[in-house]
């Protein structure tokens, strides 16, 4: 199934993994061909748990320098784009201004 992002602040993640036995799975974005971790995302309940690898878009508010993502949702996994889109470079940051 095929996800589209819904909004600018959307991003296609790659699964680290899944957290314990929790519905809930880290996210790695790429960064300077680094990954790095960005947080984790619960898995609504009747969805599957995607396995590590596999790629999925999550909604957020916005991001913290450092990649964070703030209250991410989960919207699904994607199998119309590659690692090559998991990119740090797709967040939106917090400006510095509104942490304060």
């Amino acid at each position: 199934m095929s996800i589209a992002p819904i909004s600018s602040l959307s991003a296609s993640c790659l699964v680290a993994g899944v957290k314990g036995s929790r519905r809930s799975v880290r996210l790695e974005l790429v960064n300077d061909g680094v990954r790095v971790g960005v947080g984790s995302v619960t898995i609504p309940a009747g969805k599957p748990v995607p396995p590590a690898g596999r790629i999925v878009e999550v909604r957020y508010l916005y991001t913290f320098a450092g990649g964070a993502l703030f209250q991410p949702v989960y919207l699904g996994e994607r199998d119309d784009v590659g690692p090559h889109a998991c990119t740090i470079d797709q967040l939106k940051l917090k400006a510095a201004e509104e942490e304060a």
